[in-house]
């Protein structure tokens, strides 16, 4: 098979000639630490010019270079909207939806939420991102075109329009802490505060895949994380009436450009409740497969992996800091849990950090390959 056909059955739930692999996504980089010292370790050289030029962050590169030694199956596009929106390395600037970010150590918070106690006029009033503004469809297309002359072969993934979803955007916007007590106490604010994130979304991701959508494999949404290690961190009721119908206008503004495009969503922690939930409004694939006790991944792949492809698992903690036979052991698992039947594309269970070892990051694809 080539890279694309390998890809394409797993997310038709067809077994391909072996476990497909991907890294570079939208919540499964190398960190730049951890990118230094891969590229050290397999002599490439310089790094790239960073991508996230104006706004750093903490994972401000994507090279190409890096996938070709790894052998992965998929390569990126992305738009420039979501490199102005998220967490900050710095603090001397607020991102395009006027959140300010902190450093703290290794760590970078929100600071200052721009409507914590807003009322509702001021939230009709706030300077909410206009995104025509920091969609470079010049940039889109050219990227498209560079991609498709260079890596024909490759299944072609579009990387998320947001940093965050309309769950974590909303959070930081208004105060996690007040974002949780509103929607007990403010139902109306909360509402209108998601719905105004997910019109700014899915207008910057109607502008983005419109423009490429006949040429992709999958599309990434943004992500929100929803499940804590043991539980959910919010109701499944609340879920439910809040987050599920922001979700599902994102999902179908997509499906409205392309109904067949596969559609990708990452939500950390012990998720299991809700899962049937994603399946409902069209979520294709489920990222990142979190290895947690409280999460009974067979399970979930046995009784929901005839309607729901997998992707990532491979454990930061417990494998990917380890010795070799770790990583090719944990390897194993996610495929033997996962790739029955087809439906699972291998790739780390999030962002990879420093503590990673870079010959680990190798063995891990070496190892998907056999």
């Amino acid at each position: 098979m080539t890279r694309k056909e390998r890809i394409q059955a797993a997310l038709a739930h067809r077994v391909p000639d072996r476990v497909p692999t991907a890294l570079w996504g939208s919540y499964y980089t190398l960190n730049d630490d951890t990118y230094f010292a891969v590229l050290k370790h397999l002599g490439l050289g310089d790094p790239v010019e960073p991508f996230r030029r104006e706004m750093p962050r903490n994972s401000n590169y994507y090279d190409d270079r890096v996938l070709d030694v790894l052998d992965t199956d998929v390569r990126y596009v992305w738009s420039r909207f979501t490199d102005l929106g998220g967490a900050r390395m710095k603090s001397d600037r607020r991102d395009a939806w006027g959140v300010e970010w902190q450093r703290m150590g290794p760590h970078i918070t929100s600071v200052g939420a721009p409507l914590s106690g807003s009322s509702m006029e001021e939230i009709e009033a706030y300077s909410w991102p206009d995104v025509g503004k920091y969609i470079d469809l010049q940039f889109v297309r050219e990227r498209m075109a560079w991609l498709r002359e260079h890596y024909p072969d490759h299944a072609i993934g579009a990387r998320a329009v947001n940093s965050y979803g309309p769950f974590e955007q909303a959070s930081v916007l208004r105060g996690r802490e007040d974002f949780y007590v509103d929607m007990i106490t403010e139902p109306d604010v909360t509402h209108r505060i998601i719905e105004k994130v997910t019109d700014a979304i899915v207008e910057a991701q109607e502008l983005y895949i419109r423009e490429i959508a006949g040429d992709l494999d999958f599309l990434e949404i943004p992500g929100d994380d929803y499940g804590g290690v043991s539980d959910l961190m919010i109701s499944p009721d609340h879920f439910r009436e809040y987050f599920k119908p922001a979700l599902a206008r994102i999902v179908s503004s997509a499906k409205a450009i392309r109904p067949d495009l596969p559609v990708v969503f990452h939500t950390d922690g012990a998720i299991a409740p809700i899962i049937p939930d994603f399946i409902e409004i069209g979520i294709d694939v489920l990222n990142p497969l979190e290895p947690l006790e409280a999460t009974d991944w067979p399970a979930i792949k046995k009784q929901y992996g005839h309607k729901l492809a997998f992707m990532g698992g491979v454990d930061l903690k417990g494998a990917l800091t380890g010795t070799l036979e770790d990583v090719a052991r944990d390897v194993r698992r996610c495929v033997e849990t996962f790739a029955d039947g087809g439906g699972y594309i291998l790739t780390s269970a999030n962002h990879m950090q420093a503590d990673i070892p870079p010959e680990n990051i190798v063995h891990m694809f070496a190892s998907a390959r056999g």
